[in-house]
């Protein structure tokens, strides 16, 4: 049992030594909306829906297709190491900056 305890330790204390990866990069993103655009679109839409109301607000004006391309052109315009970062952090803050709320996150942060 001790041995057991032990290498519990030992994997508790390691798994917080590296950061986590991101799940998909910008970089990644713009990659898979030229190869699968239906896989980007629809990791586009669940970030969206996900931050929706939260950390950017619907204006009820802009259709699913111009929010890609609004997200898409965003992470293009950005430096090529600003795209390694997290592609769902940087659709919502391209879309906050774009569609803010008029009130103030309450159990969000952009960060």
């Amino acid at each position: 049992m001790r041995p057991l305890f032990f290498f519990f330790v030992l994997f508790l204390s390691c798994a917080h030594a590296f950061p986590t990866a991101p799940r998909l990069s910008g970089a990644q993103l713009l990659f898979q909306f030229q190869q699968d655009p239906r896989y980007a679109k629809g990791y586009l839409a669940g970030v969206a829906d996900a931050a929706q109301g939260r950390l950017w607000c619907d204006t009820g004006r802009v259709k699913s297709v111009e929010l890609d391309g609004i997200v898409i052109a965003g992470i293009k315009a950005l430096p090529e190491p600003a795209r390694q970062g997290d592609a769902a952090r940087l659709a919502v803050a391209i879309l906050a900056s774009r569609f803010p709320c008029p009130h103030p996150p309450k159990n969000g942060r952009l960060k």
